[in-house]
């Protein structure tokens, strides 16, 4: 007990160095804290099934011509069935098919389901969703029926008991409902919130079909193996399936093991099942983050403890005289490194529970008590605090101890060379951390900036999207665009199969001159006559599409210019396309479109297709003025309602659309910014530390020069050189390790930017700014001093 009396007294007798040594420790566990919240949270996500361990996603790499983004989230419909038939290590499969956005009807209730999924039976007894009401295996398994979230059953049917109810399903088909799940609350890539059987009626042969189909990558399946060590002979023999069904050599399957579904699969396309997308190098490079804070708060303790130790010198001295050993002074010493660093961490939850309440994190909750609370993350904060205090007081503590009594009570005691060449070891390496950091986020900025401002193609901005997703609307799709040209604030209206960010499907083509043996699949979507001038889109040579045209402009087809580069067209006009057999009708290139994004934009710009389908497609876009956006908005309500009075009217503004895309990559960027300055603020106070400290040390010194005639600007740069020299150097070993780093960050990217040497110097000369700016306050203040006050008792 004496021992711990002893620490508090020496943490009070010191309170200057003692608040910066807490409060910068605070800052670095706090950092730690929230990023490995953060990191546990996106690594936990489908962990949490019991069989997460052995089941896998079947993944197809697609290595036909045209394609530069091979990886699909989907795959063959029948090989899901035929993978439990022919390969003794699959226990058990899982199709699904995601519908994304559907109208639900009840009665007079209307309601959007935003996650709609098409599943076997199978969904409950391979993952771990649990059913309030249903029976596992049981439900799914007859057609048309149907299992709701519990949110999604209180909003359609309201108070009513909902089992053996029936809702229609996009004004088409009504859908028993058979099972209520229970809401998603773990960390799932799977989002769903209606369950619709994939099982076909007895009239419906073309879905059944379908479902036995080798000639389709349009399905997710999942499988789950009896030992996850039998991937790659399951691979193996996937291969050699799909080869006895005649499917083509461009197409391979391969394996993902369901933990890796939502951090490694930001280059897997046509996964529409997977909603929410994390990025690993995001999670490692922020783990990296949190290492460079609690080194650099760590290496501010032991700086700060070595330097003060001349002030203790006399006293380990005279504890020595008195019988002390030095086993008794080092576990003092360490003890008091270990109540500060407890101290630190304590203050670190308070500041992990605001910060949790300000910033954007998806963990929700108090995040503080969500690391207090579990037993698990507790012991690991408990065990880590401790390691640090013995880690960060070992070498104070066994230096401090190693004091020779007889030369500190002669006075002869001074700070040793290796303590002085481990405090600039130590800030080196603190603020080559930190200059990494700012060139790393000044990048990461400049990148994420690059992505939204970067030339689309398109103009997203005043573009309203409304989707028509079923036969009825798109039906009366004619009659709602009459109704809302009527305002003159709608300045265009046009039609798509789909809009770029959502993605657009695939097709096999034959082009005009390819070998009779190359495989060619380019992307696909269909438009009206209109959607073009409505999007901004620019021709390159050719014409748009019209209906002045007719039939004849039904064969009529534009292509980009990626599709034009990648057959070798130069001249693409006139040229001919088939779908089919060779002896198929063709299609004929009427113009060339500049290219523009349709997919995420990480990914390089596909060849692409575009048909012409007059009238209603699956979107309806409105181009609007904004200088009436309530008055306008509100007249496509009505114009909807007059038209559409049963079905609920929503929109989206397709700006705000696109730009989800990059919430990932702005969330990153944010919080790498965010740890970033806190880093550099728990290096500065470390220095401003340390600066006193040298300040104080070297005041006879500054007085006597005072004295002899030395103006004050030499003086305060006497003071500030050693540190500018250090943070000099730490900037020449950040540079080329920042360099490195953030070239292999931005090679995950299919536009990225330049390193410009600018980056670098400007962040080196930020830093070096802001260590003059910290250590200047002490060597204005001692420079400044009288010197008579200095050298009165000398």
């Amino acid at each position: 007990m004496i021992n711990f009396k002893l620490a508090f007294r020496n943490l009070l007798k010191n309170k200057g160095l003692s608040f910066i040594n807490v409060v910068g420790l605070a800052i670095g566990i706090a950092c730690c804290i929230l990023i490995f919240l953060y990191v546990s949270y996106e690594r936990s996500y489908d962990r949490w099934h019991a069989d997460a361990d052995r089941i896998c996603r079947v993944l197809t790499i697609d290595k036909a011509l045209g394609v530069s983004s091979n990886l699909v989230g989907i795959t063959l419909p029948a090989l899901g069935p035929a993978m439990v038939e022919n390969i003794p290590e699959v226990e058990e499969r899982l199709r699904m098919q995601s519908s994304g956005r559907n109208l639900l009807t009840f009665e007079e209730n209307n309601i959007y389901s935003e996650n709609l999924h098409y599943a076997e039976k199978t969904l409950f007894t391979l993952f771990d969703f649990g059913l309030k009401v249903g029976e596992k295996g049981e439900v799914l398994k007859r057609p048309n029926t149907a299992v709701l979230s519990e949110n999604m059953a209180k909003r359609v049917f309201g108070g009513e008991n909902p089992i053996g109810k029936s809702f229609t399903l996009d004004n088409d088909t009504e859908i028993e409902v058979v099972g209520i799940m229970d809401e998603i609350s773990q960390p799932s890539h799977l989002q769903m919130d209606v369950v619709i059987a994939m099982v076909p009626t007895e009239q419906d042969s073309n879905f059944n079909q379908y479902l036995q189909s080798w000639n389709s990558i349009s399905m997710t399946t999942y499988v789950r193996l009896n030992d996850i060590s039998q991937e790659e002979a399951v691979e193996e023999k996937m291969e050699s399936l799909i080869r006895d069904n005649g499917v083509g050599e461009n197409f391979s399957v391969t394996l993902q093991p369901l933990t890796e579904a939502h951090l490694n699969s930001s280059g897997i396309l046509f996964d529409g099942a997977n909603l929410n997308k994390g990025d690993l190098t995001y999670v490692k490079t922020l783990s990296i983050i949190a290492l460079f804070v609690i080194l650099i708060a760590s290496f501010n303790f032991m700086n700060l403890s070595t330097a003060r130790s001349t002030k203790r010198a006399m006293e380990v001295g005279i504890r020595k005289v008195l019988g002390a050993v030095k086993p008794q002074l080092i576990r003092q010493f360490l003890i008091e490194a270990v109540v500060m660093v407890f101290i630190s961490m304590v203050l670190a939850l308070f500041l992990v529970s605001f910060a949790g309440a300000v910033m954007d994190f998806p963990m929700g909750g108090d995040l503080a008590l969500q690391m207090v609370l579990d037993g698990e993350r507790l012991g690991i904060l408990l065990g880590f605090t401790l390691l640090l205090g013995l880690l960060a007081g070992s070498y104070p503590a066994f230096m401090l101890s190693s004091f020779l009594p007889v030369k500190v009570l002669k006075g002869k005691f001074g700070s040793t060379s290796k303590g002085i060449w481990l405090r600039r070891i130590l800030v080196v390496t603190q603020f080559a951390a930190s200059i990494a950091m700012i060139i790393g986020t000044v990048i990461i900025y400049q990148q994420i900036g690059h992505l939204k401002n970067k030339d689309k193609g398109f103009d997203p901005e005043q573009v309203v999207n409304i989707s028509l997703g079923d036969r009825e609307l798109q039906e009366r799709a004619e009659a709602l665009q009459e109704e809302m040209l009527k305002d003159p604030n709608v300045l265009a209206i046009g039609t798509s199969s789909s809009m770029p960010g959502r993605g657009f499907g695939r097709r096999g083509i034959r082009p005009e001159g390819a070998a009779e043996d190359d495989v060619w699949i380019v992307s696909v979507m269909s438009m009206n006559e209109h959607y073009m001038q409505l999007m901004g889109m620019e021709m390159v040579a050719g014409r748009e599409f019209s209906a002045e045209f007719g039939t004849e402009g039904q064969r009529a087809v534009l292509i980009n210019q990626a599709m034009a580069d990648a057959l070798g067209w130069e001249d693409p006009i006139g040229k001919n396309i088939r779908m089919g057999p060779a002896e198929s009708e063709p299609f004929q290139v009427v113009g060339l479109v500049k290219d523009f994004h349709f997919a995420n934009m990480r990914h390089k710009i596909e060849p692409m297709m575009m048909f012409y389908r007059q009238g209603a497609n699956g979107v309806l876009s409105v181009r609007i003025n904004t200088d009436n956006l309530a008055e306008t908005l509100a007249h496509l309500e009505k114009s909807w309602e007059k038209v559409n009075p049963s079905t609920p009217y929503e929109y989206t503004f397709f700006d705000e659309e696109f730009a989800q895309q990059y919430e990932s990559d702005e969330r990153f960027g944010s919080l790498a910014m965010s740890f970033t300055w806190l880093a550099i603020f728990v290096a500065c106070l470390g220095l401003f530390g340390l600066s006193a400290f040298t300040a104080e040390q070297r005041t006879k010194e500054i007085s006597i020069r005072k004295i002899m005639g030395a103006p004050t600007a030499k003086l305060i740069g006497l003071l500030s050189k050693e540190f500018a020299l250090l943070v000099g150097l730490a900037a020449v070993l950040a540079i080329p390790i920042a360099y490195i780093g953030m070239k292999d960050w931005l090679e995950s990217f299919a536009y990225s930017i330049p390193l410009h040497w600018s980056v670098f110097a400007l962040s080196g000369l930020l830093a070096f700014a802001i260590a003059l700016m910290t250590t200047s306050y002490h060597a204005i203040k001692t420079a400044q001093a009288n010197p008579v006050e200095a050298l009165r008792y000398e």
